[in-house]
């Protein structure tokens, strides 16, 4: 396992160094996104940003990012694995692709971070406002990067199977933002809030949303309903994953592009 670590970790570095423009256009966008959100809300309430909402916009922007790239880094890995011929040596790990495409969206994440951390000190420093970071929200965020991981295994053996996904990815990642918009808690019937509980990120969202806009406790319903959604999505993605793995290896098109 530190192995697999290791190697995806350099992986990482070799190819933010051996593409310096790519990685600079992902810092510049990044950073002009955040002061496109920054100012955009200034203008529209016609208030100052506080460090309470710059903490929030962060938040926001981070866990936004983080399901739309976990949910299609895996996808867009097996897909570009495929077209370059080398998707049959990634699978040959003795420990199990899953754990290869597991630790690659997890180096993903922390080369995202480093960045944002660039840009969010860049904001503070330009803009005078503070940052406020409320430890309460990490764990509905990990929650819901461990989630976005278990969809992001169940599209990537979708990927397995079909090689080419790109519009698929384009649709999941539409779905993905009508999922989060479900107002959960203000539901209009059980039939309703069984299904926003099942769905992925609706209960994540739910409880960072409680978390970071109030001060009142967590309902401990909230707690458990992103807990099983958290589960249930993981191991969904994980033995979707494995059984795609088990189909293609039988009909002999693992490396077929």
């Amino acid at each position: 396992m530190r192995s697999i670590v290791q190697a995806e970790w350099r992986r990482s570095l070799i190819l933010a160094a051996r593409y310096p423009m790519e990685t600079l256009s992902s810092i510049l966008t990044m950073f002009l996104v955040f002061a496109g959100l920054f100012y955009g809300a200034s203008y529209i309430t016609d208030s100052p940003i506080g460090a309470g909402r710059l903490s929030t916009i962060v938040v926001g922007y981070a866990v936004w990012m983080t399901m739309m790239s976990a949910t299609g880094d895996m996808g867009w890995s097996v897909q570009n694995e495929a077209q370059n011929g080398t998707l049959e040596q990634v699978m040959m790990v003795p420990r199990g692709a899953v754990w290869v495409f597991l630790v690659r969206a997890l180096m993903a994440i922390v080369v995202f971070l480093i960045p944002l951390v660039m840009v969010v000190c860049a904001m503070i420093a330009l803009t005078g406002v503070g940052f406020v970071w409320r430890l309460e929200a990490l764990e509905p965020f990990l929650m819901t990067l461990i989630t976005a991981w278990g969809l992001g295994l169940l599209v990537a053996g979708i990927a397995l199977i079909f090689k080419r996904i790109g519009q698929v990815l384009n649709i999941v990642q539409f779905l993905l933002l009508f999922v989060i918009m479900i107002p959960l808690g203000h539901d209009p019937g059980w039939l309703w809030h069984i299904l926003a509980v099942l769905l992925p990120f609706t209960a994540q969202v739910a409880l960072l949303r409680h978390v970071l806009q109030t001060t009142a406790p967590v309902p401990p319903s909230l707690w458990l309903s992103a807990g099983f959604n958290m589960v249930i999505w993981m191991l969904t993605g994980v033995m979707g994953f494995i059984g795609a793995e088990r189909f293609v290896r039988r009909r002999g098109t693992l490396g077929h592009y």
